[in-house]
């Protein structure tokens, strides 16, 4: 996997992520890259200087100048997130996605999920999309801040998050509850459904509380990324000490 970026980057070396070489533009001269590409060098990683149109081939967006060259993002089980998370400050907070499959949602919902304190991100192995190195640029490097795991059914996650003491909050228009009237008071597990046909009904029967964001009556849905960030903030502020 290709990560780009000076704040990437850097989360992936603060993070302990196996970066294996960089590649630099030639004709940048920033000094917070220059600083980050001093500790690269400490920590023995290879950086090979290139020209800029070589790191526009490696990576189609914007690199700030260097692109590094990782193993892929690792998983955990769930078990033992659901451990760091009960062993952690605050109530525990998870995020669990049914089938988003754009990567820049992913990774735009994985930065708000560290944002807002979240303790790890539950991603089913079929039906989502990949951790990416567009999903790695979107998320502004979060990936390598906040645990993941996969798991094979979401459903089964949804199961032993209950059996941990977890309520699991599903994200959808059906219902009249409201998401700003809803306590938090609980280790919380907030569930976000596809970007077209929202949460499975499987999963959406099994959850415990259902709520809905209050809206103007002249719009009627959001983009998930942005209802994601405003269900895991107010989650987050309860939950969590957010500064």
């Amino acid at each position: 996997m290709k990560i780009a970026g000076i704040h990437p980057v850097r989360e992936a070396l603060a993070k302990g992520k196996n970066i294996e070489k960089v590649f630099i533009a030639r004709e940048v001269r920033d000094e917070v890259l220059q600083n980050l590409i001093s500790e690269l060098r400490r920590r023995g990683i290879p950086v090979k200087y290139v020209p800029r149109v070589k790191l526009d081939k490696m990576h189609k967006g914007v690199h700030q100048g260097i692109v590094a060259v990782t193993g892929a993002v690792t998983f955990i089980t769930l078990e033992e997130l659901v451990t760091r998370a009960m062993q952690g400050e605050g109530k525990a907070a998870f995020l669990l996605l049914d089938g988003i499959t754009d990567t820049r949602n992913l990774g735009a919902l994985i930065r708000s999920a560290a944002a807002f304190g979240f303790d790890g991100i539950v991603l089913p192995a079929g039906g989502s999309a990949p951790v990416t190195e567009e999903t790695v640029k979107t998320s502004a490097g979060a990936v390598f801040k906040i645990p993941m795991a996969r798991v094979k059914h979401l459903l089964d996650a949804v199961y032993f998050l209950q059996s941990e003491g977890v309520e699991v909050v599903a994200a959808t228009e059906k219902t009249e509850k409201r998401l700003d009237e809803h306590p938090f008071d609980r280790p919380t597990a907030v569930v976000l459904g596809n970007e077209h046909k929202g949460i499975s009904g499987a999963v959406l029967k099994r959850s415990d509380v259902r709520l809905r964001i209050p809206m103007s009556a002249e719009t009627d849905s959001l983009n998930v990324s942005v209802a994601g960030g405003i269900f895991m903030y107010e989650a987050g502020r309860r939950l969590k000490k957010l500064i």
